[in-house]
């Protein structure tokens, strides 16, 4: 459907023009009517239609005028004239200054037609010619882009002179805003899909996201350019920031995954090919920091933190989840993720991320098998999380699996203390002799001193200091009966630096001192 705007100056006649013709059936839509060639210019300069159909004899400006001004000016336009003066002058001055066309009032339907085919077939050509140029202004620009505008100045005149072309801009125009659009986490969702694509089937959220973005020029005029997958530049000759909010924000989908970054003054093609590094590379530190879905026109001077601080510890993580403190977790992973972009950049904070969960998934699920088959059966959590460029995106992914395993855990608490119990005592039995206080225990399970104290007595029925204790005067006995290591020697080997302090923890143990109890012991031997 190609668009019209009709211009008369007898009010009857352009009010039959614009409702008593089927446009429809000569596949046009009318989107605007004036009464004279000023009123029809600044409709034309808004409204850009394909095709004016004009009086000849109108006030303030003529037909031939207007046609004058509008071929200078918008040269793709296809002009027709009226008139009802069948006069040879008026054709040629028509022709001559680029009218396709030349109706004689009353319009003859055949006639209308039949000059309506015509210039429909030349739209047609047109946009064919200007498709075509349009995809070697995308061939050049990439290049230009690549390569740097300093070698290639020719082409880049060249580019300029298709633009200023589509624009509707004086030849001699060499300047224009550059919008850089990015489909943020495009490998992302493009080879491992979120929750949030539609069905099997259907158009997933990139081509949707795509289709989007291959509509901006029907939205505001300009000259959209694909650079590779999940990157466009969108050429134009006002940069509106507040307009590109409003388009973006009309999909939701887009709104969470569309980034555009606008240069903050009109420059030329080469001025922007020498600024292209620096964008591309603010556009990934901004992302990766503040996450996707960003809107800048000031990004050359937009903050990126960087992290000043030492990642929080592991440990403090683990400990967090051992105890079900959602509220601890997010805040460490608030500390992790938003603390500023490390000097390894996005990279770095994925090493550190999966290290994290190598560590917490060997603390947690060590003896957890239907903890272990959960995260199994998200296997594409590391895939995930190498592809993500924003940190932010990378918390959101952590916190869900976190989120996961302390579901599990809070689901059989008992059975999850028994496990911790469990590997308490193994590592007192091993440990016993170096054991120097409840806290440096309390470290290895990754747990708070009073929260391992309380579950430790609830599952044994006795306290931390009680075991530890017990085990060590199982060991002491046994070193007393079996061998002639000296009591102060002994008392060592099972934690005590003091063997007066020994002395008296294994008298009240025993009712014996070491003394006694090895003399008993060597005598039951002999017996």
């Amino acid at each position: 459907m190609y668009t019209i705007i009709l211009v008369d100056d007898e009010r009857l006649t352009l009010n039959a023009l614009a409702h008593y013709i089927d446009w429809e059936q000569l596949s046009c839509r009318v989107v605007a009517t004036a009464g004279n060639g000023r009123d029809a210019l600044t409709k034309i300069e808004a409204l850009q239609p394909d095709i004016l159909m004009t009086d000849v004899k109108m006030p303030v400006m003529d037909g031939i005028e207007l046609c004058k001004q509008v071929h200078a000016r918008f040269p793709t336009i296809q002009i027709v004239f009226l008139s009802g003066y069948n006069e040879f002058e008026y054709a040629c001055a028509a022709l001559q200054h680029g009218a396709c066309g030349y109706l004689l009032k009353p319009i003859d339907h055949d006639e209308l037609a039949s000059t309506m085919r015509t210039v429909r077939q030349r739209c047609e050509e047109q946009k064919n010619r200007l498709n075509s140029t349009l995809l070697t202004s995308g061939e050049y620009l990439r290049e230009l882009l690549q390569i740097g505008g300093n070698l290639l100045s020719g082409l880049a005149d060249e580019v300029t002179s298709i633009y200023n072309h589509h624009l509707h801009l004086p030849a001699d125009n060499k300047t224009f805003y550059f919008v850089f659009i990015s489909l943020d986490e495009y490998a992302l969702l493009a080879e491992s899909p979120l929750a949030i694509d539609t069905p099997a089937g259907d158009f997933s959220t990139v081509e949707r996201l795509e289709f989007f973005i291959a509509g901006l020029p029907s939205f505001s005029p300009g000259v959209l350019t694909k650079l590779r997958d999940g990157q466009w530049i969108f050429v134009t000759k006002e940069a509106d920031g507040n307009a590109f909010t409003q388009w973006r924000n009309q999909s939701a989908n887009a709104e969470r995954w569309i980034s555009l970054f606008i240069t903050n003054n009109s420059q030329t093609l080469l001025s922007f090919t020498k600024q292209w590094p620096k964008m591309l590379q603010r556009r990934n530190q901004l992302v990766a920091v503040h996450g996707t879905g960003l809107i800048s026109d000031d990004w050359e001077n937009r903050h990126v933190a960087t992290r000043e601080t030492p990642f929080p510890k592991t440990e403090h993580l683990i400990a967090a989840i051992q105890q079900n403190r959602r509220d601890q977790v997010e805040e460490w992973l608030h500390d992790f993720y938003d603390g500023g972009l490390p000097s390894g950049n996005i990279s770095q904070v994925f090493v550190d991320s999966v290290s994290v969960f190598d560590a917490v998934l060997s603390a947690v699920a060590a003896n957890n098998r239907h903890l272990q088959d959960i995260i199994e059966k998200d296997s594409p959590f590391f895939e995930r999380l190498s592809l993500m460029e924003s940190m932010q995106s990378m918390k959101t992914h952590m916190r869900q699996i976190l989120s996961i395993m302390m579901d599990e855990l809070e689901a059989s608490p008992v059975d999850r203390h028994i496990e911790i119990v469990n590997e308490v005592c193994h590592i007192i039995q091993k440990n016993y002799g170096q054991i120097t206080s409840i806290d440096s225990l309390a470290e290895l399970v990754f747990l708070s001193p009073n929260y391992l104290r309380t579950i430790f007595k609830d599952i044994t029925g006795k306290t931390l200091l009680e075991y530890v204790t017990q085990i060590r005067m199982d060991h002491a006995c046994l070193m007393l009966q079996e061998t002639n290591i000296r009591i102060h020697e002994i008392a060592k080997r099972v934690g005590y630096e003091s063997a007066s302090y020994f002395g008296s923890v294994f008298f009240k143990r025993t009712g014996l001192t070491p003394n006694q109890y090895r003399t008993h012991a060597k005598k039951g031997q002999r017996t």
